[in-house]
């Protein structure tokens, strides 16, 4: 007897391991893992997908409680998703179950199993019509026509459903169901010629691509014609007969990929994105799954479709941080990419011009093969970054949000007819402190990353905190990564000036003084309100790219590889916003942020500046990202990432716990803390274990706090610990 472990689908939450199940004799040969099977459950027959198969059950188990499977549906996963999601569970610490759900969409787990078919009819072979038991005109004129055709599509006969029953029933017609979606001949492609005449950069570049045995590093600066060598990749793949992943770090991206890629693939290709329904989802899904699709261009989930033969993986803007999943369960596209390139024995190919400290570290280590193209398409050049210091701005009683030469800047462009895009980052949410005077911004003493402003009377139950002798009770800036606290000051520690200021600037003023400003300028603003639609980002990108508007203000959606060809401008509101995260990665993110909104402009015939405005002109971040120095910048975080254990020369772990008492989660963090630090003293290996509030640090009453891990081997706790 043989025992297949089975994964039900059921909602979340019920319970998440593998049910044991006999495999009965008639299915021995047939069953593989990833079937979708019926088995009895409780009082039910429900639906599983089979993760594993053996020939022995476990002492503890008594056979004669295990029931059978009741048979194979038409639904499966191939063997790569199971041990894709095995290798998921493993690593990210979540059930089997989880890690399979991301695999498949909602309305198939629920139980839409059946593939999409269209519906034929045909006349049977063995009746000749008229006859006297086909009665009535529209009988006869389906017959008839029947007759003049080996099998039609029901759309193509004009009869209501009671008229075909009725034929069917009688015998002189049969109903054939096939799949919509039928495995396509990949030879074919491209379906047009191919536009773009390629640079000898983007020659070497595919040359090399196609040599290397390793994932690659596609470093490219702005305009350099990165999708051209992506397009090249896949049609290459595509042609030997496998599947393509692109994914692409936002939803706003993705009608600049499907236009650029139609042409090549007509309705062939799949589309994930988080604006679908549960249905679309569904329908890309088996597009995918049947082969109709051999390219899926979509945000981070489209890395789980249902490739059978995939060829090539890639990401591009590497460097974005939505490719990671921040809720459970958790998972980094960039590591599920590497999984798939190995399952797949599949190419990987990361691309940005400002890629990860991480990925450009792996490239230096030979892990990663390197590609660079250095030149812009036609060898524009970059554009000039103009740097002002919104002190002096102060100093000259220039209240607006628009420095003096932003001012100025706009009414040039827009006296030109061009187009101008103010970029808004919204990213660090809440306020940091900053000294409008001077500059200067409290930093955590121990750690080398901003202190966060925390409004304490959110700590209903917290007690006063004593830190180096001064006694927190009420607004304190706070690091969140040792749990640093201090008093909020009211002025400058620096140079005692008041004038300290909780930086935040939003869309929708920045999108008021503009109109208020230029009144015949016509606006546009794209942010989380105004793209919350089921169409998203795409209405705005169409109707700002075919100039219907001058003016685009928008978070970051508009920062990321977007090409207008118009725009010469980019005014950046406030780089500031960035650097006040509490995160190890902040200034790496600012270089990202200003290196790739400032890469929008000047890639049509007209000449782009960018108006960088801020508090830290001084700043390393800033200053290398103006003067498009990604190497040495580069250098210089990995030196201070060495310092201080950070990737990518140490690991980390973080776990966010929850509660709704304080004073118990406190002690469940402390209990535990004290069995992983007894771990890692077994194993004699160097480790660091902080707790601090979460960034929010109350929602709907319940307290959150990160327990971050940081050491050469964090996961080897798991060997010990659940």
């Amino acid at each position: 007897m043989k025992y297949a472990q089975i994964v039900i689908i059921k909602k979340a939450g019920e319970f998440d391991d593998p049910l044991t199940y006999k495999i009965p004799s008639e299915l021995d040969e047939v069953l593989k893992n990833g079937n979708c099977v019926k088995v009895p459950l409780r009082s039910q027959i429900v639906n599983g997908i089979v993760v594993e198969m053996n020939s022995k059950l476990p002492s503890d188990i008594d056979s004669s409680k295990i029931k059978e499977i009741n048979e194979i549906t038409n639904l499966s996963l191939s063997e790569r998703q199971i041990d894709l999601a095995k290798q998921i569970a493993d690593y990210y610490r979540t059930s089997l179950t989880r890690s399979l759900r991301l695999m498949i969409p909602t309305a198939i787990w629920k139980g839409k199993l059946e593939e999409p078919m269209k519906v034929f009819y045909r006349k049977r072979g063995n009746v000749s019509a008229p006859t006297e038991n086909i009665r009535g005109t529209k009988q006869k004129e389906v017959v008839q026509l029947l007759s003049d055709n080996e099998e039609l599509d029901e759309s193509e006969i004009n009869a209501s459903k009671a008229t075909l029953k009725s034929l069917i029933e009688k015998g002189v017609i049969e109903k054939i169901e096939k799949p919509i979606y039928q495995k396509y001949d990949y030879s074919q492609f491209p379906l047009k010629p191919l536009k773009h005449k390629l640079t000898d950069h983007q020659k070497n570049a595919l040359s090399d691509i196609e040599k290397s045995d390793k994932p690659i590093l596609l470093h490219g600066i702005t305009s350099s014609g990165k999708t051209e060598i992506y397009l090249r990749a896949i049609l290459d793949t595509v042609k030997k007969g496998k599947q393509a992943i692109l994914l692409v770090p936002e939803i706003a991206l993705t009608p600049q990929m499907i236009d650029y890629f139609k042409d090549f693939f007509g309705s062939h290709l799949a589309l994930f994105h988080s604006k679908l329904s549960d249905g679309q989802r569904a329908v890309e899904w088996w597009k995918v799954k049947s082969g109709y699709a051999p390219l899926v261009i979509g945000s981070r989930s489209a890395v789980f479709a249902p490739t059978d033969n995939l060829g090539i993986v890639i990401l591009d803007e590497e460097h974005e941080w939505t490719y990671k999943q921040e809720s459970s369960p958790y998972y980094q596209a960039h590591h599920i990419g590497e999984m798939l390139s190995e399952l797949h024995q599949a190419k990987l190919i990361l691309g940005s011009a400002t890629p990860r400290l991480e990925s450009r570290y792996k490239s230096k280590t030979g892990d990663y093969a390197y590609i660079n193209l250095p030149e812009r398409i036609h060898k524009k050049e970059l554009p000039n970054i103009k740097i002002i210091d919104l002190r002096d701005e102060f100093k000259k009683k220039n209240f607006s949000i628009f420095s003096l030469a932003l001012q100025n800047e706009m009414k040039e462009k827009l006296e030109k007819k061009q187009q101008v895009i103010l970029f808004v980052n919204q990213r660090g949410m809440a306020s940091a402190v900053v000294c409008r005077d001077c500059g200067y911004t409290e930093e955590c003493p121990h750690c080398e990353v901003s202190l966060k402003y925390h409004k304490y009377n959110g700590f209903t139950n917290q007690k006063p905190v004593r830190r180096g002798g001064s006694q927190i009770t009420n607004d304190a800036l706070v690091c969140h990564y040792c749990g640093f606290k201090k008093n909020l000051s009211i002025s400058c520690p620096e140079c005692k000036s008041p004038h300290i200021k909780h930086v935040g600037v939003g869309t929708q003023r920045v999108e008021s003084e503009v109109e208020s400003m230029f009144p015949n300028a016509r606006v546009i603003r794209a942010d989380k309100d105004t793209t919350s639609s089921k169409e998203g980002f795409e209405p705005i990108y169409s109707a700002f790219k075919k100039g219907m508007y001058d003016v685009l203000v928008g978070t970051q959606m508009v920062a990321k590889g977007l090409d207008f060809s118009n725009v010469s401008l980019i005014g950046i509101i406030l780089a500031d916003i960035g650097l006040y995260l509490p995160d190890f990665r902040s200034h790496e993110r600012i270089f990202q942020l200003i290196t790739q909104v400032s890469g929008r402009c000047g890639r049509g015939e007209t000449e782009g500046s960018v108006i960088l405005q801020t508090y830290q002109p001084d700043n390393f971040a800033i200053q290398s990202a103006s003067k498009n120095e990604y190497e040495e910048f580069i250098e210089s975080e990995l030196e201070f990432r060495k310092k201080l254990s950070y990737p990518p020369f140490h690991g980390l772990i973080k776990f966010t716990v929850v509660g709704r008492d304080l004073e118990k989660l406190r002690e469940h963090i402390q209990i535990e803390t004290e069995i992983l630090e007894d771990i890692f003293k077994v194993n004699n290996l160097p480790f660091k274990i902080v707790s601090a509030p979460a960034m929010i640090s109350k929602i709907a009453d319940r307290f959150y706090y990160h327990v971050l891990i940081r050491a050469e081997k964090p996961h080897v706790i798991f060997d010990h610990w659940k």
